[in-house]
């Protein structure tokens, strides 16, 4: 049995989908005590360079490479800017 090949696209969607779950349930089950930040805080700023870096990846490949990652990207900027606007939602 031979399994579907996965798009560059929806593998970077899953990335985020999951991260960004395996955060909120770390942040949910484990709390914090005190001043120390609990798992999903840590996850959360682990994010930012991981993004990045991850962002920078599909740049360079895009510049560099024979294929397009536009889409990449795209989702990548869509991403940041909706974690965006749900924080500044929830500091308010």
């Amino acid at each position: 049995m031979k399994l579907p090949e996965l798009s560059k696209e929806n593998i970077l969607i899953a990335f985020y989908t999951i991260y960004i779950l395996i955060a909120g349930i770390g942040y949910e089950l484990f709390p914090s005590h005190g001043n120390t930040p609990n798992g999903g805080v840590l996850m959360l700023y682990l994010f930012i360079p991981i993004s990045i870096i991850y962002f920078m990846a599909h740049l360079i490949k895009q510049l560099y490479g024979n294929q397009s990652y536009a889409k990449c990207l795209l989702i990548h900027g869509v991403v940041w800017l909706s974690i965006a606007v749900i924080l500044s939602a929830f500091a308010k």
